[in-house]
């Protein structure tokens, strides 16, 4: 089904979701696998190395974070496509309370990291070299906490399901629905 230009987003949202969408699936497969290896570099004694990983996986915590700030700006300040005239009012409903979810995470997620960052640097000294974007150091935060890490897990545990979810909600409309929702957000 090809859409007119008003029914779709622009290229600019386009390029935020997608970036964002695929370094969100990355972070949440690999994230917690890149800070162990830090820490697993630092406990056998290789400090060169043992912030590599960690720099990486900060760097795209703070890339998450910049470009769903700059998302919701764009969001604010741009229109966005309208539904289709057929799509149930629960389904308006749920894509939006979906969506304002995931706006909630790609803030949390990357803030309770940077919280538990200091916690985790702390442990393996070495981590706590990490850089952001090979610029600087990523800054310690103000105070630590365990919870902070339990919370960025389970934001990360909770985003696999959104993404899921979402990722199933634009197939059916795709293929069962055939309502035009998947092509506003395709480039093509």
């Amino acid at each position: 089904m090809s859409l007119a230009p008003g029914n779709r987003y622009d290229r600019v949202a386009m390029i935020i979701h997608w970036l964002t969408a695929v370094l969100m699936i990355y972070m949440v497969l690999l994230g917690e696998d890149m800070m162990k290896e830090g820490e697993r570099l630092a406990r056998a004694g290789d400090a060169a190395n043992a912030a590599f990983q960690p720099s990486i996986h900060v760097t795209l915590g703070v890339s998450i974070l910049l470009l769903t700030l700059l998302r919701i700006i764009w969001r604010v300040t741009h229109a966005t496509p309208p539904y289709p005239a057929g799509m149930k009012r629960y389904e308006v409903i749920a894509s939006r309370s979906l969506h304002g979810l995931f706006y909630i995470l790609l803030i949390a997620i990357p803030l309770t990291g940077w919280i538990a960052f200091g916690g985790f640097s702390e442990e393996a000294p070495a981590v706590a070299q990490a850089q952001v974007f090979g610029l600087f150091a990523m800054p310690q935060p103000p105070f630590t906490g365990e919870w902070a890490g339990e919370l960025h897990g389970l934001g990360a545990n909770v985003a696999m399901v959104l993404i899921g979810l979402h990722v199933l909600a634009a197939l059916k409309h795709q293929f069962i629905d055939k309502d035009g929702i998947f092509g506003r957000m395709l480039p093509w």
